[in-house]
């Protein structure tokens, strides 16, 4: 059996910070912070910012995958939306310069328990814990070809949607036989 390649995501991927910028109700540019990317970014929902140098050379592009940096769970999200964003000090953004890696497998990986395990470990601070920027360019990804990337990521999807409609149909099951309980009792 061939051993996967394994690189560091520093030479696959640069790494930076997100920007702090002052919000406001009508900016033209979306200002995302975690609890706008919690279970895929909601711009919608997202605070706003006005254009300025700080945001102009920091908008995020399609493929950036945001990080978050700070806080007790570690999640990321893949940036694929069409509108003018950038990303707050609470992520680092990394963004792919090796086609060797799919942003969507990296954000996959970067979701393991074994990765969280990683983090944990050398995550800093004890009131609110960090991840410092060389810990996460010093993280082995490992490099598989990227049809084995796409197939792992589909699995993943569809294993996410069987959850979502399994808790779906425990719930409803739940409310039918709590009404015909009350009904019952009539």
């Amino acid at each position: 059996m061939a051993t996967n390649e394994k690189i560091l995501l520093s030479e696959l991927a640069a790494v930076f910070s997100g920007v702090y910028v002052p919000t406001v109700p009508d900016g033209e540019i979306v200002y995302l912070q975690t609890k706008d990317c919690v279970d895929g970014i909601r711009a919608d929902a997202a605070m706003r910012t006005f254009s300025c140098t700080k945001t102009d050379k920091n908008l995020l592009q399609k493929g950036d995958v945001l990080f978050t940096a700070k806080g007790n769970s570690f999640f990321c999200v893949m940036y694929d939306e069409e509108i003018k964003a950038v990303a707050s000090t609470s992520f680092f953004v990394i963004r792919l310069k090796s086609v060797k890696v799919l942003p969507e497998y990296l954000c996959w990986y970067l979701r393991q328990p074994s990765v969280e395990v990683y983090f944990k470990t050398y995550q800093a601070g004890s009131t609110t814990p960090l991840i410092h920027k060389s810990v996460l360019e010093n993280l082995d990804i490992p490099v598989i070809p990227a049809g084995q990337q796409r197939l792992i990521v589909k699995i993943s999807r569809l294993a996410q949607k069987e959850k979502e409609l399994q808790e779906s149909i425990i719930n409803r099951k739940q409310a039918i036989l709590q009404q015909l309980l009350m009904d019952s009792i009539k």
